[in-house]
């Protein structure tokens, strides 16, 4: 009597222990079944995100009403819609067929929908996507700065200066065919003083690549300079004890400099000068001379030469000879 039941132990034994296994599967698979099939269904409209692959070598997409979303209209549960994620599932168009150039439109089928079994689609808009694939191109062109603002009074710029001064830009050929030069992103000048260098990024558009995406614009300052016209200067006759006389009396000048000093300028009536300290009585032609300020330079005269005429002295009219032209008496 053992001996039959030992066996019976032995014999049933993988059942019993494979018992819960069964019982808590058959329960998983009926909890599922319910939650699918016995929930109340409802209607939702999910956005789909639209995914392309395999795009042929050296293309890109280039259509202006391009999809990268459809809205899908799905029936199920409302705990299964509920738990969709529909960026973790995106609508997968392959492209390795496509034709370069052509303008397609292709259909989005329920397959490629991936949704929970219980969810079915009812709707897709779009239900065609359009595809409009054109070959890459690559080429140089040159980069164009965009300085905006204006250094501090007294400053100019002398230069502006992008480096490098062209740069690769690749893309579809229709962009490439047209485009001439990229545009670099503004950069202030506002109140410089100095020379200096900023790195600034290339306005782009969305389907071009460029390399480097950032130049460096080298901005050389210098000190402004302007002109000044002076006329009808008095001439000053220096070192000279006798009578004389200067023809003409006055000149005409026009000085250069930087602009902070030329513009308030001030010249008085010894500026500008003859020097007859070496000269003898008679007639002479003397070149004039002009007291400026460092770094302003005279670019015209009108005249430079004059006539110094140095007269014996006499025992009367020296002063009035003096008087008469308008002349100092040394």
């Amino acid at each position: 009597m053992a001996t039959w039941r030992g066996m019976l132990e032995r014999i049933t034994m993988p059942f019993r222990r494979r018992l819960g296994a069964k019982i808590f599967a058959t329960a998983c698979a009926f909890v599922l079944w319910f939650f699918v099939n016995a929930g109340e269904r409802e209607t939702q409209v999910m956005p789909f995100p639209v995914e392309l692959r395999n795009l042929p070598a050296r293309s890109v997409q280039t259509n202006p009403d391009k999809v990268d979303t459809v809205a899908v209209r799905l029936n199920g549960p409302g705990p299964l819609l509920t738990s969709l994620d529909p960026k973790r599932a995106p609508i997968v168009l392959d492209l390795s067929q496509a034709e370069i150039g052509a303008d397609l439109r292709l259909k989005i089928r329920d397959e490629m929908i991936r949704v929970p079994r219980g969810v079915r689609v009812l709707d897709v808009e779009p239900s065609r996507v359009p595809i409009r694939l054109e070959r890459v191109k690559r080429t140089s062109v040159s980069v164009t700065l965009t300085p905006v603002g204006e250094p501090r009074h007294g400053y100019t710029i002398q230069s502006l200066k992008a480096s490098p001064a062209k740069v690769q830009v690749s893309g579809p050929a229709s962009l490439i065919d047209r485009l001439t030069a990229l545009e670099t992103e503004p950069f202030d000048l506002t109140d410089l003083t100095a020379s200096t260098q900023k790195t600034v990024g290339l306005v782009r558009a969305d389907q071009l690549s460029v390399k480097p995406e950032t130049v460096v614009v080298e901005i050389t300052v210098a000190v402004a300079t302007t002109t000044r016209e002076f006329k009808r200067l008095p001439v000053e006759v220096r070192n000279v004890d006798r009578p004389f006389q200067l023809r003409p009396p006055r000149a005409n000048l026009t000085v250069t400099g930087p602009q902070r000093i030329v513009q308030n300028l001030s010249l008085d009536e010894s500026a500008v000068y003859v020097d007859g300290g070496s000269y003898e009585p008679g007639e002479h032609m003397v070149e004039a001379e002009i007291t400026l300020p460092a770094g302003v330079e005279v670019v015209k005269w009108d005249p430079r030469v004059f006539r110094l005429e140095i007269l014996d002295p006499k025992p009367t009219p020296t002063t009035t000879l003096g008087r008469k032209n308008g002349a100092r008496t040394r």
